[in-house]
């Protein structure tokens, strides 16, 4: 006997979800048997029937325009937030790449412009070296004026869209 009340009130569970199509073949299959031997069951399911059909008379809701809207200015906004984001990674990293690219080709390029002249006027090298520094810090300097100048053109640019 208790057994027979556990199937009957596991059957009883899946009654909604038999009206809804939810269940597979095999609780399909042992829902109907059940149905079959017991009125009770077949009477709630029933009664399930007349709701799901209530329910899918219902009219959908639809969200008014104004918050239709707003969700896709919201969305729109994030996604060009995001492009914005990653278009200042991809500017900062060819920046970064740009000013290491400038140092490393300009080095050989200045030690073979002023090489000779600095040989010529001061035996030291130290000079050179100097002078190199400075070079090198000039266009790092450079460089990062470019970026902030860069950056905030594109917030004004935002701003204003």
């Amino acid at each position: 006997m208790g057994r027979q009340v556990d199937s009957h009130e596991q059957i009883r569970e899946m009654l909604a979800l038999a009206v809804a199509g939810a269940l597979g073949p095999e609780e399909e299959q042992l829902v109907a048997r059940h149905l079959e031997i017991c009125a009770e069951c077949s009477d709630e399911l029933e009664r399930w029937r007349v709701l799901a059909g209530g329910l899918r008379r219902l009219p959908t809701p639809q969200p008014r325009a104004v918050v239709v809207e707003r969700a896709r200015a919201q969305a729109e906004a994030r996604l060009t937030e995001e492009m914005e984001h990653h278009w200042n990674q991809v500017v900062m990293l060819s920046l970064v790449l740009y000013a290491w690219i400038l140092t490393l080709l300009t080095w050989p390029l200045f030690r073979l412009i002023t090489g000779g002249l600095l040989a010529r006027f001061e035996p030291g090298f130290n000079h050179s070296w100097l002078l190199f520094a400075a070079f090198t810090s000039l266009v790092w300097a450079t460089g990062g004026v470019a970026a902030v100048l860069l950056g905030r053109h594109r917030q004004q640019e935002g701003r204003m869209a």
